[in-house]
């Protein structure tokens, strides 16, 4: 009976699920299990010795079964869907880390699928000289293709026949006599004859085992992946542990290391049946290659239909056959035209990053003991710990200069997906993990008293209209540049809606910051209780920013906060701004700007404070590069002389770039006139506090006599130091 398309397709899509032998251990022992194994495992072994090549293996076993066993503990509380390691970290530690491994295991995959190729090509054309190197290499990537595309069920009856090659090719080493062949196999290259220290036996021997991610990229493609990922993996590693120790043993029994260093393929020589040993070399290069054009569309699919690739790329439903075409491309481009020298140290190195995370995946899983953390495999989070640590020691051990670049293409990797601003719809634990690094931050935080040397302005800003002025916002973000705590605060009786709207705002402004509604209507009363009692711990702001009232209501209003402000420690900034001046805070000037701070010789510490904030406000793009300069006023030149010289030798300890002093000689000495006539893009004055014998209503008059002799002045702010600081040691 023939079957319409429709019903094909059907037949296709309800292709059964794997299991644990087909879908995880044959894929994870084949690529473990590889060219090494006859071509090298001897040559080592007469490098370094029975001794270090036992460590070695104990070693480097020894990270794969501590992954392996996080990775059991991780599936075993949660559904694993399609992806391998790029699903487990992504969902666990955020799309960021996931989809940087997830690139990053996509390229090394493909890399390796390269390099397999080649060798395979290579050793062809060595017995058929007259056929083409290029060709050979293209023939062989379009029919494991085929295979991986017409049917998975295929792809793994494939690699049951070169898993039985396999079988057979160690089973003729250990059937082998030891005598030598008449006619040896065909010599590739020549290997070193001298001993190796234990670390390069190390870098050389590792890459061989490596090959877990492979099975973990057929998740989706498993009947219960839970069950699967944890049977299939632990069995690999500890078959491929056995079998490496068991051959490492028998070699070591029969042949000497000088034969060993000698001859690189003494494999064929001892074995029972040379030419299973070159079908073996055959199988495991064809093997690693099939295994890897399985997992690899399979996890770009997922990393497509998380939107991290191009969406085209998720086509396609049990048979991802858009990214394996994908795939191929890459893959033949590179099989032609790279050297494949220069890749073979990063690809280790993205294996050991992806293991490391999943380490660290399962040990803040069960460090922080989360509710949700319910896994029916279970063991103590130093086990992950020290798999993760590992993992970085053997990164650096194998290649330092790899692990450098792998490092920072993660990194560059996790920023780049960062700034795209992606969002799934699954939970994480990053929030977990950063409220228990601040906790223990805040722990000792509080045990260590603020000082001079590690001040900056960690800001409150209180507004009084609707929504946050945008000058007012691009001031209070200069002077904090996402390195303090900033804060955007009101009272509003019913901010549901507002405080959404706010919050949009200020993301439109992009500025980084926190908003806080105090759920209440405006009064002195309520901004007293916002001011004294926001923050948490040690984290609260030490600056209050507020604009400067124009209105006497307003002016009134402010008056009486302002005295109340100091009492709590914290100082003040009353901002001023000409709203048609906007490029001021927001763009870069195209000649540079200047900071004036007046000095009357009052309130050092007024001073103080005004100066380390036009430092601070320098640092921003808006205003760097800008002049800060002091201004005061004398009434004679010898005055001025001697300030000068006070002024200069000030300069030298101070160590500000940019800065300078003026004065200017006025006779009558009339501080108002002179500071809106000299006064440059920006200004800080200071502001006198309440002396304990003045009244509340005198304090009001003087405040509101300030704001009408500096009305016609635009862009500048007046500062109240009421912190307990020795603000003059910031600068000693």
């Amino acid at each position: 009976m023939t079957l319409s398309s429709r019903e094909r397709i059907h037949a296709f899509k309800s292709e059964p699920k794997m299991g644990t032998f087909s879908g995880v251990f044959l894929p994870n022992i084949l690529q473990m299990v590889g060219v090494l194994l006859f071509m090298r495992l001897g040559w080592i072994l007469g490098c370094v010795g029975l001794p270090n090549m036992l460590i070695i293996l104990t070693l480097s076993s020894s990270i794969l079964f501590v992954t392996s066993l996080s990775i059991s503990s991780i599936v075993s509380n949660m559904k694993v869907g399609s992806g391998g390691a790029y699903y487990i970290i992504s969902r666990i530690l955020g799309v960021e880390f996931g989809s940087a491994i997830g690139i990053l295991l996509c390229l090394s995959q493909i890399a390796s699928i390269a390099i397999c190729v080649s060798g395979f090509a290579i050793s062809i054309q060595e017995f058929f000289p007259y056929l083409s190197l290029t060709n050979i290499k293209i023939l062989t990537l379009c029919g494991l293709v085929l295979i991986s595309t017409i049917s998975t069920s295929l792809a793994i009856k494939t690699q049951l026949i070169i898993f039985s090659l396999l079988i057979a090719s160690v089973g003729s080493i250990f059937l082998g006599t030891g005598s030598t062949l008449a006619d040896p196999l065909p010599k590739f290259e020549t290997l070193s004859t001298a001993s190796i220290p234990f670390w390069a036996g190390f870098a050389l021997f590792f890459p061989a085992i490596t090959g877990i991610e492979v099975g973990m990229a057929m998740s989706g493609d498993l009947k219960k992946p839970s069950r699967s990922l944890i049977t299939g993996t632990v069995a690999a590693v500890v078959v491929t542990f056995l079998l490496y120790c068991s051959i490492t043993l028998f070699l070591s029994t029969k042949i000497s290391n000088d034969q060993l260093r000698t001859n690189p393929f003494i494999m064929a020589q001892i074995s029972k049946y040379s030419f299973l040993i070159l079908l073996g070399v055959w199988g495991s290069s064809i093997s690693c290659a099939l295994g890897s054009i399985l997992g690899t569309p399979r996890v770009i699919q997922a990393l497509a239909k998380d939107k991290v690739l191009p969406s085209f790329l998720a086509k396609g439903d049990r048979q991802p056959r858009v990214a394996t075409l994908f795939v191929f491309m890459i893959t033949t481009l590179l099989t032609i035209g790279a050297n494949m020298n220069q890749i073979i140290p990063f690809l280790t190195m993205v294996c050991l990053v992806s293991y490391g995370l999943i380490n660290c995946v399962a040990f803040f899983e069960s460090f922080l003991q989360n509710p949700s953390w319910r896994p029916n495999f279970t063991m103590h989070w130093s086990i992950p710990l020290i798999g993760a640590i590992g993992c970085l020691i053997i990164m650096l051990m194998i290649n330092a200069g790899a692990t450098l670049i792998v490092l920072t293409l993660t990194t560059a990797l996790c920023l780049w997906t960062a700034s795209r601003h992606l969002s799934g719809n699954w939970d994480d634990i990053r929030h977990t993990i950063f409220s228990f690094l601040i906790y223990k931050g805040m722990s000792q935080l509080a045990l260590v008293k603020p000082n001079a040397k590690s001040w900056r302005p960690h800001m409150l800003t209180l507004f009084d209209q609707n929504l946050p002025e945008k000058n007012l916002a691009y001031f209070s973000h200069a002077l904090d540049q996402g390195k303090g705590f900033l804060t955007f605060g009101t009272c509003i009786e019913s901010p549901s809606e507002q405080e959404e709207t706010i919050r949009k705002t200020l993301h439109d402004y992009q500025i980084p910051s926190y908003v806080h509604i105090n759920r209440s209507k405006e009064s002195v009363k309520h901004l007293e209780q916002l001011i004294a009692n926001y923050g948490l711990g040690p984290l609260k702001p030490n600056t209050i920013i507020l604009p400067l009232p124009q209105e006497p209501s307003r002016i009134d209003f402010y008056g009486e906060l302002v005295t109340a402000i100091p009492q709590y420690g914290k100082n003040l900034i009353f901002f001023k701004d000409d709203p048609s001046s906007t490029p001021l805070y927001t763009e870069h000037a195209r000649k540079p700007k200047e900071i004036d701070l007046w000095w009357k010789g009052g309130n050092q510490r007024n001073f103080e404070l005004c100066l380390a904030l036009s430092y601070t406000m320098r640092g921003s793009p808006a205003w760097c590069g800008a002049e800060i300069c002091i201004k005061s006023i004398v009434d004679h030149e010898e005055t001025q002389k001697k300030l000068h010289h006070v002024f200069d030798r000030y300069q030298q300890r101070l160590r500000i770039r940019n800065f300078r002093f003026e004065s200017i000689l006025d006779p009558k000495g009339d501080f108002f006139e002179n500071l809106l006539t000299h006064s440059a893009d920006f200004t800080f004055l200071g502001l006198r506090d309440r002396q304990p014998e003045e009244s509340l209503e005198d304090y009001k008059r003087y405040f509101a006599e300030l704001i009408q002799k500096t009305s016609p002045l635009k862009n500048f702010a007046l500062v109240l130091a009421g912190e307990d600081l020795a603000f003059e040691k910031i600068f000693n």
